[in-house]
């Protein structure tokens, strides 16, 4: 065909309103301008839907309660500092041990997750050991992570983690040993993204 391409009836970017310009039989005559234009919005279209896909799988912070998670289990527990204040995603509230060493907390994600980076924001906290577990059930758990923490005077402990191997349905913290008489926990996340439910 001279001047230009023949484009059959597919769908596509602004297919409707190309078939519209056309014969009755749904075929058109395209410059090669015009062509070029239109392999050009197809491919827009294609990376597009791709960059969709990515988004969707982008990490999140699986600790946060608002996604479900849960403390479900400390072994101190003081009304003013309850242990879900660890989850609630606010770095002015806060759990704190009342008693002696160790002390723990339990987060439950209520599904299957992957973690890659840690952030635990404490204060008195001397040695803290994390262990984790893949079952549908608080057991089975598996030694994971142990750091011994610098005491920071006057300000919170950051303490960052690149996680390995951080397949989980549950986490327990052990506050192994403390700088003072009561530590505190002020926030757990946990970067990573949702696998699957729990069956």
């Amino acid at each position: 065909m001279r001047g230009g391409v023949a484009l059959g009836g597919g769908a596509g970017p602004g297919a409707d309103d190309l078939r519209a310009l056309g014969s009755e039989q749904g075929e058109i005559q395209l410059s090669p301008s015009l062509l070029h234009l239109y392999i050009g919005l197809c491919l827009i279209t294609s990376r597009s839907r791709r960059r969709v896909k990515y988004f969707k799988m982008r990490n999140i912070d699986v600790c946060l309660s608002s996604e479900g998670t849960e403390v479900i289990l400390a072994t101190s527990s003081d009304e003013k500092h309850p242990p879900e204040n660890i989850i609630d995603g606010n770095p002015e509230t806060f759990w704190t041990t009342t008693g002696m060493f160790p002390q723990e907390f339990i987060i439950c994600f209520h599904k299957h997750v992957r973690i890659e980076r840690l952030l635990i924001q404490s204060y008195f906290v001397r040695t803290l050991r994390i262990e984790k577990s893949t079952s549908e059930e608080p057991d089975d758990f598996e030694q994971w992570i142990e750091r011994d923490l610098v005491h920071t005077e006057g300000q919170l402990q950051n303490e960052e983690i690149m996680a390995r191997d951080g397949h989980a349905t549950y986490l327990r913290f052990i506050i192994v040993s403390a700088f003072d008489h009561f530590a505190s926990v002020h926030s757990v996340s946990a970067e990573g993204i949702a696998v699957s439910n729990l069956s």
